[in-house]
């Protein structure tokens, strides 16, 4: 998985007009690999994927820049990582 995960960053880089392409690249690598490789964090990272193509059709269509793509994704990121570490009961 973490092979494949690595073709989509090399293939696609985080560019206007590759970014969806590149978070659907890694997401379809997520999905066919599938909770068992994923392990308990599955859903979460299904969440980031899923925040991660609408982050990417943003800036493929220009509404962000790549600084304000960065900084959502990397929120989006710290979300998942809390949440993570801090699940709701």
């Amino acid at each position: 998985m973490h092979e494949a995960v690595s073709q989509c960053f090399a293939a696609y880089p985080f560019k206007k007009g590759s970014a969806y392409e590149r978070f659907n690249c890694i997401a379809l690598a997520h999905q066919h690999y599938g909770p068992a490789a994923m392990g308990p964090g599955y859903g979460l990272i299904t969440q980031v994927d899923q925040a991660s193509l609408s982050i990417g059709q943003d800036v493929d269509s220009g509404a962000l820049d790549l600084p304000e793509a960065e900084t959502a994704l990397h929120w989006v990121t710290i979300k998942a990582q809390q949440a993570a570490q801090y699940p709701r009961s």
